[in-house]
């Protein structure tokens, strides 16, 4: 899909991310964070810990259901993906 100035708004192929990634298949340029949907707050989560804890089998879908806020208490929470610049 292109913009009207010819940008592209889709990732090339390759990058995208199915809908059962897991801890294990996330590329490590990518961090995750979490963001509240009731009061906004946003943190980065540990990968490796989390990994630890709940294996490394966890998808990402499984993964947003089990954060809870630790401001406001809050369950309806989304995970956002941050690719790092590469060299």
């Amino acid at each position: 899909m292109k913009h009207r100035r010819s940008i592209e708004l889709t990732p090339p192929g390759g990058y995208g991310l199915e809908e059962k990634q897991t801890l294990a298949t996330l590329p490590q340029w990518f961090v995750i964070h979490a963001r509240c949907g009731g009061c906004g707050h946003q943190t980065p989560l540990e990968r490796r810990s989390i990994a630890r804890r709940c294996g490394f089998d966890l998808s990402l879908a499984g993964l947003a259901k089990r954060l809870k806020c630790r401001e406001c208490g809050n369950r309806d929470n989304l995970l956002l993906l941050e690719k790092l610049p590469r060299d």
